[in-house]
């Protein structure tokens, strides 16, 4: 176990078995080593050990039952979002909202305020330029998975309200129906980052947890940007997948 890492011994196991259990090493139904192993593999104490297995249990992938071991009951995957990194706006919009799973957001607040220089910049508009900002709270199950920050010009997006995103409204839809606004072209960026203090508060993670943290550009037909939208996703609860098509002479 790396005791030099800040990010929680615990955490470390859990994302080790959660791995363990992803990957087949262990498989649904079948037992996981016990908790006396796992010290010993891990080299942690027991209740480093319990702390793990209770989040793996709160994750629905295992199960204790007394006097007969704990079990793997489900896959990793099962709770995860998968984003599909596609061409078509919808088909991204449409995973990344949860698909068939039950996805809740709140929205926290809503402020007129300066926002961070480089979306100033992207806006057309000075650093100090007060902008319009929302932010929400996406949860599956209760559990926070993802925070999304969005920014936009007061006069474009100042008649933006809490009310107007009830129901699990997409951002993009309040913009075309309640703005009036078309959207034509949605830039994306994603980087791997650790949650910060302030990151880990908000959605109740780990210091140092693992997070996709991705930026949204919307523009319009004359390439003007409308809006930014900086989304901080948990590691654990989402995922990236592409398709690709390959000729038969394509080859690597």
């Amino acid at each position: 176990m790396d005791t030099l890492n800040t990010y929680p011994q615990f955490r470390q196991v859990a994302d080790t078995l959660r791995r363990r259990i992803e990957t087949g090493e262990y498989r649904k139904g079948e037992t996981i080593p016990t908790a006396a192993q796992l010290e010993d593999s891990f080299d942690v104490s027991n209740i480093t050990i319990r702390k793990a297995l209770s989040i793996l249990s709160g994750e629905g992938l295992i199960e204790s039952q007394r006097g007969r071991g704990t079990f793997v009951t489900g896959k990793a995957e099962d709770a995860r979002v998968l984003v599909a990194m596609s061409h078509d706006f919808s088909e991204w919009a449409d995973t990344a909202g949860g698909g068939n799973l039950e996805i809740s957001q709140k929205v926290l607040d809503i402020a007129v305020r300066p926002g961070p220089p480089a979306v100033a910049a992207r806006l057309g508009v000075a650093a100090d330029t007060d902008l319009w900002r929302m932010r929400r709270l996406r949860r599956i199950k209760n559990n926070p998975v993802s925070y999304h920050i969005n920014f936009g010009t007061v006069a474009l997006l100042g008649g933006i309200s809490e009310g107007m995103m009830d129901g699990n409204r997409k951002f993009v839809d309040v913009i075309r129906q309640e703005c009036g606004l078309r959207l034509h072209k949605m830039e994306q960026t994603v980087e791997a980052i650790a949650a910060d203090r302030d990151l880990a508060r908000i959605l109740e993670a780990e210091f140092g947890e693992p997070t996709f943290f991705v930026t949204n550009v919307y523009s319009d037909p004359d390439g003007e940007a409308v809006a930014v939208s900086h989304l901080y996703l948990r590691g654990r609860h989402y995922a990236y997948q592409t398709t690709m098509t390959l000729d038969d002479e394509a080859g690597s």
